[in-house]
């Protein structure tokens, strides 16, 4: 009887049940999806800070030379998930972030050209080694004298120097790009980032 009873009672508040359950459900993909963008925007925050550290340091540099073991992005979090802030940030602060991205890229394809042509330096020059000069006798016809040509003319042997670019154009675009680059860590665009990442899971709804 028992039984019969809380089926009945589930069937006059099925609506109510379906309401529950579909809320909890909604809620439960929006806190995912929330909790995505909370840690995306602590990865993007981390990467802009450690690149800009690296800028700064080349900066105080009398030479503004980087280590070329330096990489100022090794992940951009940013452009994988731009589209997670698309509807918190305005679009001067997203193109702000994106500028800093791409810039901070471009710089790490320079140090990268810089470290390829400093290791080009140490091979050293090849050289063509000649085919040694043998003399080609000819087969007589039978009770024939052999006969004997000249020795074929070899090339003399050449040296070919590899051909390496200059660092200068390199060097000049890299100190170029650090000095003009903006640096945003302190700009309105990140402060809401920053919002973003310590917020808590009630305050995102």
């Amino acid at each position: 009887m028992k039984i019969l009873d809380f089926l009945k009672l589930l069937n006059d508040y099925v609506g109510f049940i379906t309401l529950l359950v579909g809320s909890v459900a909604i809620w439960t993909y929006n806190k995912q999806k929330q909790d995505v963008k909370r840690k995306a925007a602590k990865l993007i925050l981390q990467e802009i800070r450690y690149a800009e550290q690296i800028i700064r340091n080349a900066r105080t540099q009398a030479s503004g030379n980087y280590s070329l073991s330096d990489k100022l992005l090794p992940t951009n979090s940013w452009h994988e998930n731009i589209d997670l802030f698309v509807k918190d940030l305005k679009e001067s602060h997203i193109d702000l972030i994106s500028r800093f991205f791409s810039q901070a890229q471009y710089l790490d394809v320079i140090i990268r050209s810089i470290s390829d042509k400093k290791c080009q330096k140490e091979i050293p020059l090849f050289e063509i080694q000649p085919i040694p000069n043998q003399q080609v006798q000819q087969q007589p016809a039978t009770g024939a004298f052999p006969i004997q040509t000249q020795p074929q003319s070899i090339p003399q042997p050449q040296i070919y120097p590899l051909e390496i670019p200059t660092e200068s154009l390199a060097n000049r675009i890299l100190k170029d790009v650090t000095n003009k680059i903006e640096l945003i860590y302190n700009t309105p665009a990140v402060e809401k980032l920053i919002k973003i990442s310590e917020e808590k899971w009630y305050q995102l709804f």
